[in-house]
This record gives C-alpha cells, structure tokens and sequence, in this order.
C-alpha cells in the first residue's frame, strides 16, 4: 500500500516542532550557528526520531512538502534522505541537492554527515570518491561536506594517505573549511599520528590551518602528552619560519 502525506501532514509536523521548542537551547545554538535561517530550538536526539518517524510515514513524499524556513526544516530533509531505503544513485541525487542548495551552516553539514554509517556500509568506495568531487566544489559549504565525510568515515587505511593529499589540495580562506581541515587532520593524529607526522613535512596547508590543527589535537584526549609536546614544538618552528 503506498504511503500518504499531505501538505496538511507536514504542517502538523511543523506544529510539533514548534511544541518541542527549547527556548534556552535556541537562543545558545542560534549563537553557535550563526544562521541566517530562524531557529525553532529543537535539539538534535529529537530530530533524529523524527526524521526516523517521517520516513517511516512519509517515504518520499516528505520531500514535495517539506519547507526550507528554518534551521530544523532544512537538516529533516538531509535526516530523512539518510533514513530511506533507496539505490546508492537515487541517494546522492538527495545527497547533492542537500549539500548545494541547502546546507548553510556547519550543524546542517556535521550532522547529516554523521548520520550517513549505514550509507557508508554498503558504498565506501562509491561515497569516498563522490566526496572528493565535493572538495573541489565553489561553494565552501559543500567542501566542507566533502572534508567532513572523509573525516567521518575515511580516516583509516587504504584511504588515510589520500585523504591528507586530498585536503592539503583545498585551498579556501572560509573559515568553515578551514576549521574542517584542522578538525579533520586533529582526528587523523588522534588515529595514526606517524602518517600525519610524515604528511607534515610536506604539508602546503596555510599557516592559520595549521596552527588551528594543533590547538584542536592539544585540546583532545585521544592525542598523548607526549604528542601534544611535539605538536607544540612544530607549531613554534612554524611561526620562527614566518
């Protein structure tokens, strides 16, 4: 039997949303995103469950009705594309259509990112080389989905080395895929710490991205003491080269 939803259905939906409001947390996430969207206030475990309930309910007609109004509105349409069944094709249409039209903040990237394991289980290579197209893109919201999926899901072997190239390659003064690049290459230290060792010596990143890569790995428990006395040190090399 096919699944029904109705323009009437998604704004019973949106009611809902608007009945879930954290007023306290909207006016602390409003500051962190930076949005030009309004934010409703909704925390993310709850639009987990529901982006899992409308693709249960909705399937694919959730995506005629769905509005892209507000912070919450747009990050459903990414949580229910991760949530359907659907052919790894059919997916990066929604995919792409997400990452170019409607992400604009790093929350509506990072967390339709983490949200794609189950994707990845079944289409590492496939996704691996449809992000690197995302890292040459001219909109630096889609690059940093790019770096953000090589970050979630490629930080391991066979694929470490070519990812460090891969973001060694992106050249951007937007402070998001900057941050994306100093986040991903902190996590990579965190996993294997002698292959970025080695890619440093090498690295043609700008100094800011490095510098911001240091503070992040010095900031995570997963990096020794040990690293972050070394990592110190590089960084002041680096600036005594300037």
């Amino acid at each position: 039997m096919e699944k029904c939803w109705t323009v009437e259905d998604y704004l019973e939906l949106h009611g809902k949303l608007i009945e879930q409001q954290d007023e306290k947390y909207r006016l602390f996430h409003e500051k962190l995103l930076r949005s030009s969207l309004p934010v409703i206030g909704i925390r993310t475990p709850i639009l987990r469950q529901t982006a899992k309930e409308v693709a249960k309910k909705a399937d694919f007609h959730f995506f005629e009705t769905c509005h892209m109004d507000t912070y919450e509105e747009r990050l459903l349409y990414g949580l229910v594309a991760a949530q359907l069944p659907m052919g790894f094709k059919e997916f990066l249409g929604y995919c792409d259509t997400y990452s170019y039209e409607f992400v604009e903040n790093w929350a509506h990237c990072d967390i339709f990112c983490a949200s794609l394991k189950r994707i990845v289980s079944k289409n590492e290579e496939a996704l691996f080389e449809h992000a690197k197209g995302y890292l040459r893109a001219e909109n630096p919201w889609v690059v940093r989905v790019g770096l953000i999926i090589l970050l979630d899901y490629y930080l391991k072997e066979p694929y470490l080395t070519q990812v460090l190239q891969l973001t060694d390659q992106v050249s951007s003064d937007f402070y998001y895929v900057q941050m994306g690049q100093a986040w991903l290459l902190a996590t990579a230290w965190a996993k294997n710490p002698e292959v970025v060792r080695r890619y440093l010596a090498e690295s043609s990143l700008p100094y800011g991205v490095k510098v911001k890569f240091v503070q992040k790995a010095c900031e995570s428990y997963r990096v020794s003491t040990e690293d972050k006395a070394w990592l110190r040190e590089w960084k002041r090399r680096l600036q005594e080269s300037r």
